[in-house]
């Protein structure tokens, strides 16, 4: 297990890494890093999402991305479409704001991850993007400790990944 040991060390560097990354949102014209994910996830899946598709693409609980999805609507980057098959529902998209916010946002942290990996080859860069890949959808197949076997949001969560590959 030592190896895994050594893996658990590198991913608390990578979170580490990750807060970094986060520090050099400005606000303004980029999104939080935060923000920013959740859009991808209504743009990835195409064709609008329902809410709950959209939680369980980013594993978060319905109420949590509830607020959430408000707060984007009221701030113009993404809006609610009826759905035409259940007049109670409504699918998510985002708006054109929406989509320039992203487009800016993922400007900035493609030219951050470019200047970092600048003397890595292209094919490292590919192991890496496809080793992640991997490493992310074995971990969302797992249970999470403490949850019950009956609890499906860990299921929905990997399904709505695999969804937006």
């Amino acid at each position: 297990m030592d190896h895994v040991d050594a893996l658990r060390d590198e991913v608390r560097e990578l979170m580490k890494v990750v807060r970094l990354v986060k520090q050099h949102h400005h606000g303004g014209d980029t999104l939080a890093p935060g923000v920013a994910g959740m859009l991808a996830a209504i743009d990835r899946l195409a064709g609008g999402c329902h809410l709950k598709e959209l939680a369980a693409a980013c594993a978060l609980d319905q109420s949590t991305t509830s607020r959430a999805v408000s707060a984007f609507v009221a701030d113009g980057l993404v809006r609610r479409v009826a759905d035409p098959h259940d007049g109670r529902a409504s699918f998510l998209e985002l708006t054109d704001t929406g989509r320039d916010a992203m487009r800016r946002t993922n400007e900035l942290y493609t030219n951050l991850l470019a200047d970092a990996l600048r003397d890595w080859t292209r094919a490292d860069v590919e192991l890496l993007s496809g080793l992640l890949r991997r490493f992310a959808e074995s971990v969302a197949a797992q249970p999470a400790a403490g949850r019950t076997t009956t609890d499906n949001r860990n299921t929905d969560s990997r399904k709505a990944l695999e969804a937006t590959r």
